[in-house]
């Protein structure tokens, strides 16, 4: 990361935000100004992205291996280099999303974000979550630059899996949980935290108040505006917590325990955001906020989001894996410290096992 670029620094978002439906039906009118752009997207994605688009646009593509490690996107930046690339186009998922980023820092290329899924914030935040060859959790940084072009169009990312939408509404609703304790703390917050907090506040009361609807409209292949506004959500307002509030407003406990369960191998296949769910749980637990974490029981029944370690395929009578994941959950570079101060594996384990007892 550039000695320029700070944690703290306000990234308000990408250069233009577009959530349109059909607008990714011909991107290429959005392309126009670039000499030779290129397109990186993934096997499943370009299928979606193909079946989907009424022009295919007759650009390089070049496809991601799934695993947003910065090995494939050192990769690929070597593939690219080759073409002269000045733009990259991002067709995809979180993943994907990420993977692009690095690629074009490595490149010093624009970016153009195409998101297939509404599952996070990734196409429009400025950091990349990078993963090892194991799918294990390594490192979240910042980019010097945000994207140029956010291009969302709702009917696309009406094609997904239910459950990516619940993984994004698990995702975004920890904007609220992971910030508040910290804004809480803190004193004499600036004009941009204060806006940050209340951006959270606000996608707290939508994905409480739309998602139902939102998922309602996604099982009858309705693209009503409760959808497209779980989408902007989702994808855009998301992104503009972290983006405002800096480090204060980014991952505290829930996605350290979405982390530290990437270390069992049972949870590869438990989508981003639902693991981040349940650790909404169990950082509310970790906070004494138990009656809060049970109040939130039946939206989550109704919206399909876990709330149990069998839910995120986690043996609840593996004491040696909860250990591990707690010991992860509180160590080297975790932030569930910024959410409960001093906290300890100890801590975790307990918050873990009361979770397990709330109805």
């Amino acid at each position: 990361m550039s000695s320029f670029i700070r944690e703290n620094d306000v990234r308000s978002g990408p250069d233009r935000y577009i959530g349109e439906l059909g607008a990714a039906k011909n991107i290429g009118r959005f392309l126009a100004d670039y000499r030779h752009p290129v397109i990186v997207t993934g096997k499943r994605s370009w299928q979606v992205f193909s079946e989907y688009a009424d022009i295919v646009p007759d650009y390089p593509v070049f496809r991601y291996d799934g695993s947003a490690t910065l090995r494939n996107a050192k990769e690929l930046a070597a593939s690219i280099s080759v073409e002269g690339a000045d733009a990259i186009v991002a067709i995809g998922a979180g993943k994907l999303s990420d993977t692009a980023k690095n690629v074009a820092e490595i490149l010093d290329a624009d970016l153009i974000m195409v998101p297939t899924l509404a599952a996070t914030c990734a196409a429009y935040s400025a950091l990349s979550v990078n993963y090892d060859d194991r799918h294990r959790y390594v490192s979240a940084p910042l980019h010097p630059r945000n994207s140029n072009l956010v291009l969302v169009d709702s009917a696309l990312i009406a094609t997904g899996p239910r459950e990516y939408l619940i993984g994004g509404i698990g995702d975004t609703l920890a904007k609220w949980y992971e910030s508040r304790p910290v804004f809480e703390r803190s004193h004499n917050l600036s004009a941009f935290d204060d806006l940050s907090l209340q951006s959270a506040k606000l996608i707290h009361a939508t994905l409480l108040s739309e998602s139902e609807h939102a998922l309602h409209a996604l099982d009858t292949r309705n693209v009503d505006f409760h959808f497209q506004k779980i989408v902007d959500t989702i994808i855009g307002l998301s992104g503009t917590v972290g983006g405002l509030g800096g480090t204060k407003a980014r991952a505290s406990g829930a996605h350290s325990v979405h982390d530290a369960l990437t270390v069992l191998p049972s949870t590869v296949n438990v989508v981003h955001g639902l693991k981040v769910a349940y650790g909404i749980m169990v950082q509310l637990a970790a906070e004494g906020r138990e009656d809060e974490a049970r109040e939130l029981i039946p939206f989550y029944e109704r919206v399909g989001l876990p709330h149990s370690l069998s839910a995120v395929n986690v043996d609840p009578l593996d004491d040696r894996g909860i250990r591990s994941v707690a010991e992860h959950a509180v160590g080297a570079g975790s932030t569930f410290g910024q959410a409960v101060p001093g906290i300890v594996a100890e801590d975790v384990v307990r918050a873990v096992h009361r979770v397990e007892e709330l109805r």
